[in-house]
């Protein structure tokens, strides 16, 4: 067996069935458990709207608009592929790296992404170490800001109160407040996390370089030494890339991944449309956008595989008042079969396109 054949073998373990199994699992069980235990308490009430739910041309207008969004987020993020790697990526190879990606992060946990798959897959595709880590760590930065930024426009839009009004609807006042106590301590963390990658990226790179080489050193920090090392190594790498890009540039990549997340976002209201009782209004919408700006939150720090359970668990908490009775649960498995499942289903083929396109037939 050859080195190339071995290494092909390894990447496959990647993509192993239980891997693809286990966010499955995970995310349906969880809702199929609530949607039985919704049913034995309100079981005529949930019958009764069941029946009398309408599905017109109008619902498929808007369920196909879903799609053509989430098909816009990917082709927005091939485009930041190619800004990034100044072109040199293809747009199959962009595609396949971007879908790959999206594969890899679906089943990894939402704090782990697909980051380290995919730089080697752009090492793959000739980039080099430098460029490659580059990709990422900006691709990250961009994201994260993203996140952060959103959650303050949402409530400047429609208030606190619009914003967390689900959460004050729960029974015990100590889960409530347990879970705008997680929410804040993640929107803490990811500033946090997001002010050090930008201090290393742009501001003090070798100060920082330097810090982080000397704080794992500490017999404390053992069990990540290597990591950490690597990660500060990466981090001064991407400095260099990026240090000489123009406003031009910038203003590309803010432009595209403004577009990729505003079309993710959109999904969720073309799905509340789609089954609303009546035809949702400019407030509904802004509503809808200034909430998943809080769940994505929450979203992106989860232990679980594409934040399995955690998304479909939130959706519940954070639009049961949005969508018509009976509706919350069925909504947010059809929220996660549009903008999560498929790229379960996609990962398998496009990897074995993938392998046999970098490492040829052998």
């Amino acid at each position: 067996m050859n080195l190339a054949t071995e290494r092909r073998e390894d990447i496959t373990l990647q993509f192993r069935s239980a891997r693809i199994a286990l966010p499955l699992l995970i995310g349906l069980s969880l809702a199929g458990y609530l949607i039985y235990e919704d049913i034995n308490r309100n079981g005529a009430a949930l019958l009764s709207a069941w029946n009398n739910l309408s599905v017109g041309w109008g619902a498929a207008g808007w369920l196909c608009l879903a799609v053509l969004l989430m098909i816009l987020r990917e082709a927005a993020y091939m485009v930041q592929l190619r800004i990034l790697t100044d072109r040199r990526l293809s747009w199959r190879a962009a595609m396949e790296v971007m879908l790959l990606w999206d594969f890899f992060a679906a089943v990894s946990p939402s704090v782990v992404g697909g980051a380290a798959m995919a730089v080697f897959m752009l090492v793959k595709e000739r980039l080099g170490i430098g460029r490659g880590t580059a990709v990422v760590f900006t691709n990250i930065l961009l994201d994260e800001i993203f996140y952060l930024a959103m959650l303050p426009l949402g409530l400047w839009m429609v208030g606190y109160e619009g914003v967390f009004r689900p959460l004050a609807h729960i029974d015990s006042d100590w889960v409530s407040a347990g879970m705008l106590t997680i929410f804040w301590s993640a929107y803490g963390a990811i500033s946090a996390y997001v002010l050090l990658l930008g201090a290393s990226l742009f501001v003090w790179p070798r100060a920082v370089n330097r810090l982080l080489r000397i704080l794992f050193m500490f017999r404390i920090f053992k069990r990540w030494r290597r990591w950490g090392l690597r990660t500060a190594r990466d981090l001064f790498i991407t400095s260099v890339e990026l240090r000489d890009r123009s406003t031009g540039f910038w203003l590309q990549l803010w432009a595209v991944t403004g577009t990729a997340w505003l079309a993710r976002y959109l999904v969720l209201n073309c799905l509340l449309a789609a089954f609303a009782t009546q035809p949702l209004g400019w407030e509904a919408h802004v509503l809808a956008f200034a909430r998943q700006a809080a769940l994505f939150i929450v979203m992106v720090v989860s232990p679980t595989p594409g934040s399995s359970g955690v998304a479909e668990v939130g959706f519940t908490l954070m639009f049961a008042d949005m969508a018509p009775l009976g509706l919350v649960l069925p909504l947010a498995l059809l929220w996660r079969a549009v903008s999560y499942y498929p790229y379960l289903l996609i990962g398998v083929p496009m990897m074995s396109r993938w392998l046999k396109r970098v490492y040829g037939s052998a």
